[in-house]
């Protein structure tokens, strides 16, 4: 996730920092004593709060050349995706590595991200999964197989081995779990 941080040129326990929750540009603003005010911000709101923080400083220093348009890389509803963090409280590292459809982006911090990897359900690997990171896969001209979208990788079944066999299981432990988890078509 991107942060911008405007750090006070008076006071360096002064500063104002900008991120995104994927619904609302949150800034916080801190002192001394820790964060003092965290407005959330509709993407409107923030474009034109940020269009004014520009014109009051380009009215300080005379204004920067202008940058030519920026494109939009953020992942939209229909895009294929590639789950960079699936959920980092549940069955982490499970669908880490998929490829799948963004179906749905919802308000949440943690997980909004709802991606579609197969017919199967809810929480399965062929089904879909609240996914924290995201990224777009650059378009291919061949749309790949469905087997090729909702498998997961060898690593990701030993991720979810190691998480369910919990502290120091041996490799035999991992592998037999792995496998199991892999189903009949690893």
């Amino acid at each position: 996730m991107d942060e911008y941080i405007a750090q006070c040129r008076h006071d360096g326990d002064q500063r104002i920092k900008a991120h995104t929750n994927g619904v609302s540009v949150v800034l916080v603003g801190y002192s001394e004593e820790g964060s003092v005010t965290e407005p959330y911000l509709s993407a409107a709101s923030a474009r034109t709060f940020a269009r004014g923080i520009l014109a009051l400083a380009d009215e300080v220093d005379g204004g920067e050349e202008k940058a030519g348009p920026a494109t939009d890389n953020r992942p939209k509803v229909g895009d294929r995706v590639i789950v960079i963090e699936d959920d980092p409280d549940d069955r982490t590292g499970e669908f880490v590595n998929l490829v799948g459809t963004l179906t749905d982006i919802i308000g949440g911090p943690y997980t909004p991200y709802l991606v579609k990897f197969g017919e199967g359900s809810h929480g399965d690997v062929d089904g879909q999964w609240y996914c924290q990171r995201v990224e777009k896969v650059a378009d291919e001209p061949d749309s790949p197989s469905a087997a090729t979208i909702t498998r997961p990788t060898r690593e990701a079944y030993l991720h979810r081995a190691a998480e369910l066999l919990g502290a120091d299981p041996s490799a035999l432990d991992l592998i037999e779990l792995a496998d199991y988890l892999a189903g009949e078509d690893a």
